[in-house]
């Protein structure tokens, strides 16, 4: 069993980001990463409102940035709105590649299953370890959204990126997103609906402020 004085466990780019700004911070640090998703980071780009973010994070996510929106539009009940702001389009292979040079291969796991935590133990679909504290990312973020690639007839339909359109919602997911990457393709995102969750899509830049703000 490794011992590994911190865990970090969730859905998403948030627990991979969260572990890069520690290791900037102390690059000794010894972090035991568990990945819920089936990709490590999770298998979707992720936008993100630039003014949102507290100086730190803006740093901290910019060396992930694989494309930049100069506005977008957000519709909601038939009514569409131009946001004059900068949207930064995170990609999480950057963020695992990052991770994969400055920790060991034992400490990065995905997917990790279901984990349990008994006092100091906590153990996950293969293995186990000895831990002094669990960051466990899972009741701010919940499970993970869905995304499928679609091609140039899609595209051309929208005159500018839409970050989130909630007249696309049904029972099971409160919005679509389309995001552009540049080459005649589309990711069609759906969020989840989840009204339990302290998180939703919109405060993912608020939840990165608070995570990087100590």
């Amino acid at each position: 069993m490794v011992a590994q004085p911190l865990a970090i466990h969730g859905h998403g780019l948030l627990p991979g980001l969260l572990a890069v700004h520690l290791l900037h911070l102390d690059p000794h640090r010894p972090i035991l990463l568990l990945a819920a998703d089936q990709t490590p980071g999770g298998a979707h780009l992720e936008p993100v409102v630039a003014s949102r973010l507290s100086p730190v994070a803006r740093s901290l996510v910019e060396p992930f940035v694989v494309s930049t929106w100069p506005a977008y539009y957000l519709i909601e009940a038939g009514n569409t709105d131009l946001q004059e702001d900068e949207v930064l389009l995170l990609d999480p292979l950057q963020v695992w590649l990052e991770l994969q040079g400055q920790l060991e291969p034992a400490a990065l796991v995905a997917p990790c299953g279901r984990i349990e935590l008994s006092g100091c133990r906590l153990s996950w679909d293969g293995g186990a370890a000895e831990i002094d504290r669990l960051i466990d990312l899972d009741p701010l973020i919940g499970r993970s959204s869905e995304s499928e690639i679609v091609g140039v007839d899609a595209a051309r339909r929208l005159t500018l990126p839409v970050l989130a359109d909630y007249d696309a919602a049904d029972d099971e997911w409160s919005a679509r997103q389309y995001l552009p990457l540049g080459d005649e393709r589309l990711v069609v995102r759906k969020l989840p609906r989840a009204d339990h969750l302290i998180a939703q899509q919109s405060t993912f830049e608020t939840l990165l402020n608070g995570l990087t703000a100590a």
